[in-house]
């Protein structure tokens, strides 16, 4: 057995799926398992979402030890799926080195997508928010319009500009001059509200949900540099949001009052909202109708607690744990990462609109709306996030306990 390509192509696989968006933890203990089914001992690995690194003890006594550096990481959720079952199904087969080497070639290969797909992936995850935020016809079309030009512009910059505060600052600039000349010339109505829609296609969920996974795992390092990312993505929406509204700032008009649509329409949005966004990030085959539920349930959870809780904290909370749930049951049913049906089932109550209302305060110096803005951001985002620690930290402890009692047994 050729211990040290095995151990190679262990790291190799493991560094994959981090540059595809799996999160540091998951990728951790597929590495322990495929190591330690091939007989490797003293296993030792490092993995943060820059590195991949490993000690190992080969079956014959010899001692490796390698590195991988991540270059920059993309959210494809198709390819993480393909990984990692890969990875499950090596610990179970435990193939040798040239079929492993194989099987891993033909799963790492990264096939372009195609671009219809990609625009029409935008497409309905904006139309999808813009109904969420009710938006009106002429709104609806100037979101699709947008849409299509941050699709190109994130095709076009995201393989030259991997910061995300630059490239966000950009597309997010660009598609807020667009926006605003739209309206400005009578195909819109609400600026905001289009705004808001948009930039959902640019906010990073993935790197938030895994930090906080890898924080309460009690992995600071890659739970501080996920959350940074995901920071840093956000403050480029904004600065590129607030250098439009200032320099057009008599072109914005005041934001009329939109019509908030019913129940079951904010279920039908939430579905076109998933649906959209998990193509965009490379879902596939009945995955996707699983990431569509995941949004329903989440939204519905919400629903039903804002109709008896007032706190806009405690019903996003509440939606968020309900979705979390949903997620880690889906990850069993599906023998796929959790992170896939989390990052897409919290979007719909990702505080695009919050983001848009404390920048537009901030510009145009009212004070009223960009505390409203900027409460409602922060009080939505630390919801959605207690409510994923709370069940993250929950599931950790009934895992756990169940573990130990099923050693008890034996």
């Amino acid at each position: 057995m050729e211990y040290r390509k095995i151990f190679g192509l262990i790291l190799d696989l493991g560094a994959a799926m981090i540059g595809c968006g799996g999160e540091t933890r998951r990728v951790t203990t597929a590495v322990y398992m495929l190591a330690e089914s091939y007989g490797f001992e003293n296993v030792n690995f490092w993995v943060v979402p820059s590195t991949v690194q490993g000690t190992v003890t080969s079956p014959d006594g010899e001692v490796f030890s390698e590195i991988r550096h991540i270059h920059g990481t993309s959210t494809d959720f198709g390819q993480l799926d393909a990984l990692n079952s890969l990875s499950r199904k090596v610990v179970g087969e435990k193939p040798d080195a040239e079929e492993f080497a194989g099987e891993f070639a033909a799963v790492s290969v990264k096939k372009k997508r195609r671009a219809f797909i990609t625009y029409l992936a935008g497409i309905l995850g904006v139309i999808g928010f813009a109904g969420f935020f009710g938006c009106d016809f002429m709104d609806i079309l100037v979101v699709a319009a947008a849409s299509l030009l941050i699709t190109f512009a994130v095709r076009r910059l995201s393989g030259r500009e991997s910061n995300p505060l630059i490239l966000n600052l950009a597309v997010s600039m660009l598609s807020e001059f667009f926006i605003i000349t739209c309206v400005h010339l009578g195909f819109g109505h609400h600026v905001g509200l289009i705004t808001a829609s948009v930039v959902m296609m640019l906010i990073s969920g993935l790197a938030a949900t895994n930090g906080i996974r890898d924080l309460i795992h009690l992995d600071p390092l890659s739970g501080i540099s996920n959350i940074t990312l995901s920071v840093t993505g956000a403050l480029g929406i904004a600065l590129g949001i607030a250098v439009p509204l200032y320099a057009l700032r008599a072109w914005v008009p005041a934001e009329a009052e939109a019509a908030q649509p019913g129940a079951i329409l904010l279920l039908v949005f939430a579905v076109i909202i998933c649906l959209g966004f998990a193509l965009w990030f490379g879902v596939k085959g009945r995955r996707l109708a699983a990431c569509a539920l995941g949004g329903v349930l989440m939204v519905g959870a919400y629903l039903a607690a804002s109709s008896f809780i007032s706190s806009n904290f405690l019903c996003r909370l509440i939606a968020a744990a309900f979705c979390c749930v949903y997620s880690q049951i889906m990850a069993r049913v599906e023998k796929a990462p959790a992170t896939i049906f989390v990052t897409i089932g919290v979007l719909p109550l990702a505080p695009g609109s919050s983001l848009y209302q404390m920048m537009h305060g901030l510009v145009s110096g009212d004070k009223a709306l960009a505390a409203s803005g900027g409460t409602k951001l922060l009080s939505t985002a630390f919801g959605i996030v207690m409510g994923l620690m709370i069940v993250e930290a929950g599931m950790k402890y009934v895992l756990g306990a169940a573990k130990l009692i099923k050693k008890k047994k034996r």
